[in-house]
């Protein structure tokens, strides 16, 4: 019987959490001109960048399921890059935080910072990937300009602009290769 309490207060706290933002009014949610992504440059860089949608998705329903895989996101530095890393089903980051001074010195420090933004990327592609793909959502490549601007954006707006296009018409993207 505490096993199935806890259970409940478990799963209570996991939903409170995970959809504890509430979305904006979708009228005011600016999305950029996506009318470009057909452009062979745009789909030979489609598994780089690129943004989800679903077909009858709803906007409320987009953001919650945004703001639900953006828990797993975790403010990235080289040394809390971790390719693959998918910790489901907690509101905790699964890295220990380590204080690693760089052996190798400003060579090694000026060759971190030429991969940093890569990794940082890759990173933040593969949790998005494994959380909006297992939803049904399909990826469609975009402008690597674009993609900066809406992902370096604050998470609010950020989540915002991401429902807004995930529940909105086709945009012409093409389904990357990769």
């Amino acid at each position: 019987m505490r096993i199935l309490a806890f259970a409940a207060l478990l799963a209570a706290g996991l939903h409170s959490t995970a959809f504890a933002q509430t979305a904006p009014d979708p009228a005011t949610v600016a999305i950029p001109d996506l009318s470009g992504s057909s452009a062979p440059q745009v789909i030979a860089n489609g598994w780089k960048y690129f943004f989800f949608q679903r077909e009858g998705v709803s906007f409320a329903e987009a953001h919650a399921d945004f703001a639900d895989c953006f828990r797993f996101l975790t403010p990235n530095d080289w040394g809390s890059v971790k390719l693959g890393r998918f910790v489901p089903w907690e509101s905790r980051t699964g890295v220990k935080a380590e204080n690693n001074p760089n052996p190798y010195g400003l060579v090694g420090s000026l060759m971190l910072a030429m991969v940093e933004g890569t990794l940082v990327r890759r990173d933040y592609q593969a949790k998005m990937r494994r959380c909006m793909e297992t939803r049904g959502y399909t990826r469609y490549g975009v402008a690597e300009e674009i993609w900066e601007n809406v992902t370096n954006l604050p998470q609010d707006q950020s989540i915002a602009v991401q429902a807004r296009i995930a529940s909105g018409p086709g945009f012409g993207g093409k389904v990357p290769g990769k």
